[in-house]
């Protein structure tokens, strides 16, 4: 189930990453802009749900000690990120392959890696008792306006 989570979080940012791009255009119509905007919010509130998903089925699996320092972000956050991460090293290489001059996509290759190394280390440290994660739900909503 996360895995499924994580890949469908990847494809949502990918989706998103677009749609930012249509937002900054300065050329954009108006209407073009603000489409594009509802449908980030739109991507934005699956975003919150695919993490939650994460986390849910995270709070049933992994039981970390009480007394272990608290790391600051869940496990779904941290999986978001890493999303997050790998769309914009993607994103990156696409661009510098068009034009090598612009971007490149080794200093987002090189977050990226130091991201999952990150992320290996905290799951290793709260299978070990080291660390334990909060238990947050979000508290932003992109509900629709009534």
């Amino acid at each position: 189930m996360p895995l499924h989570a994580a890949s469908r979080l990847a494809s949502h940012h990918g989706e998103q990453w677009a749609a930012e791009t249509i937002s900054r255009d300065p050329a954009a119509d108006d209407h073009v802009v603000a489409a594009a905007k509802r449908s980030i919010d739109r991507l934005n509130a699956t975003r919150v749900v695919l993490i939650g998903e994460i986390d849910s089925w995270v709070e049933h699996v992994i039981r970390p000690p009480g007394g272990a320092p608290l790391h600051t972000e869940t496990i779904g956050s941290v999986i978001d990120r890493l999303a997050i991460a790998w769309v914009r090293w993607r994103r990156f290489s696409e661009t510098a392959e068009l034009d090598p001059s612009d971007v490149d996509p080794s200093l987002a290759l090189q977050q990226f890696t130091e991201l999952t190394e990150a992320f290996d280390t905290l799951v290793l440290d709260i299978h070990e008792g080291r660390r334990r994660i909060p238990h947050w739900r979000t508290l932003k909503s992109y509900r629709e306006p009534r």
